[in-house]
């Protein structure tokens, strides 16, 4: 089937709407806000780190406009504006926290969770298709920049910083972590396993993309690997992987379909490692990996547990809950602003998301704000197995990027916090009821029952 087959509106002639272009122009904006500042707009770096704020804004307002914004979430966000805002206005008083790093500091804990609100509301099945179709097909070509980008020489143009005189992290054997069109490493490191999982999901959706995409797909995401170098994506590949297990036990015929596939992918992994520079690469993610884990801890497990679990158990544990009450500030221990400030960027609230809060907003509010942040994920969990359950497993699939992201990211990290808003709405739309399309029924009739999940 023709790819321009699988992109096609489902009602002709009807344009789409301006609240959907803007969602586009998000997704967009997040995977070549990096490029704009590399390459072509770098003069305008620092503007462009924040490009993406004014799209969310307008989502909101437009959402607001043509009524579309959900009910469901007007209380959470209603607390979550009204005391963000008091504690902004109570630190430019209390503790003389600098105007441009308070509205950069409320820009990242209030902005996102309403803007992926309105997303997930309005996003739905045909629409998280075309994402996902336009992903894979952008995978291909950041595949290829990414090799390139390590092949080439530090100092080259193609592994330009995304600050004047910047450079990009350093990688074994005198080559780069490729970022692709990102700023930095970290866009790659989300980004392919977000491609994995429209994969796997297009593996047990019928028509939901074409063969070759998806199987192009996979050799560009095991070639990504090794040159991005990241161990957080081979984690992330990890666990996605094993929610698709866990899913395919909720039924017969999604096991198999997942089987049908093991043999097919090994082949993959086999037809890539032929690749002088998959070899190659894949000796410098082995050497970092080694060198990283035992700085870190010894154990892959061990670094894990020292990135995850550690910090937050110590954090809230070993607090004075009594001490800066309304904290350093919003927006201190950013690294944009701590530049801006200092004239060189400055870890003043910790390195953690959780470190970062409670330091940043004080000891309490970081608290419940963290907490407020776990729950959510956790209830999102709860739906998504429940959707597993109804045998539409994308939410679970998604799970370990949105997990992770929800309850853990570091929203002030422009990347880190455009896929949380992109991951949590695109778990917002897979697990709401979708009504499905009902032919027209004569009088009388009894109406056909509602449909769940991702089903078309």
């Amino acid at each position: 089937m023709a790819l321009k087959q699988f992109l096609k509106p489902e009602s002709k002639g009807v344009p789409m709407s301006t609240l959907k272009k803007l969602f586009w122009a998000y997704f967009l904006l997040l995977i070549f806000e990096g490029a704009l500042r590399k390459w072509v707009l770098p003069e305008l770096s620092a503007l462009l780190l924040v490009i993406r704020d004014p799209v969310g804004i307008l989502i909101l307002v437009e959402t607001f406009r043509t009524n579309k914004w959900p009910e469901k979430w007007s209380f959470l966000t209603g607390i979550l504006t009204a005391g963000l805002l008091a504690l902004c206005v109570a630190q430019v008083i209390l503790v003389d926290n600098p105007l441009v790093a308070a509205l950069y500091g409320l820009r990242s804990y209030l902005l996102p969770f309403p803007v992926a609100f309105a997303m997930g509301e309005n996003l739905d099945a045909e629409d998280l298709r075309k994402f996902g179709i336009c992903t894979l097909i952008l995978m291909i070509p950041e595949t290829l920049l990414e090799i390139a980008q390590y092949l080439a020489p530090a100092n080259s143009f193609l592994n330009a910083g995304a600050y004047k005189g910047g450079g990009q992290i350093g990688y074994v054997g005198g080559h780069v972590r490729a970022s692709g069109t990102f700023s930095f490493v970290v866009g790659p490191a989300d980004f392919v396993p977000m491609a994995a999982v429209f994969i796997l999901y297009g593996f047990v959706k019928e028509n939901f993309a074409p063969r070759w995409l998806l199987w192009t797909g996979v050799g560009a995401v095991i070639l990504s690997v090794p040159v991005v170098g990241s161990r957080g994506c081979i984690l992330y590949l990890a666990a996605i992987a094993g929610c698709a297990l866990i899913s395919g036990f909720y039924g017969v015929k999604q096991f198999f379909q997942l089987l049908k596939y093991v043999l097919p992918v090994l082949a993959v992994l086999f037809l890539v490692s032929l690749l002088p520079v998959f070899a190659v690469s894949s000796r410098s993610l082995n050497e970092r990996i080694s060198v990283a884990n035992g700085v870190e801890g010894g154990s892959f497990e061990k670094v894990v547990e020292r990135r995850t679990v550690n910090p937050v158990v110590e954090r809230i544990m070993n607090t004075n809950y009594l001490d800066h009450p309304v904290g350093l500030g919003m927006g201190q221990g950013a690294a944009a602003v701590t530049t801006l400030l200092k004239g060189h960027a400055a870890f003043v609230a910790g390195e953690g998301e959780i470190d970062r809060a409670m330091n940043e907003l004080g000891p309490l509010p970081g608290l419940f704000f963290s907490l407020f942040r776990m729950f959510l994920a956790l209830l999102l969990i709860i739906r998504a197995f429940a959707q597993a359950r109804e045998h539409e497993p994308f939410a679970l699939l998604l799970m370990p990027l949105m997990l992770t992201a929800v309850a853990m990211g570091i929203l002030e990290q422009p990347t880190g916090q455009g896929f949380m808003v992109i991951w949590l709405a695109f778990t917002l739309a897979a697990i709401k009821p979708k009504i499905a399309a009902q032919p027209v029924r004569s009088k009388g009739a009894q109406p056909k029952p509602l449909s769940y999940g991702l089903s078309r």
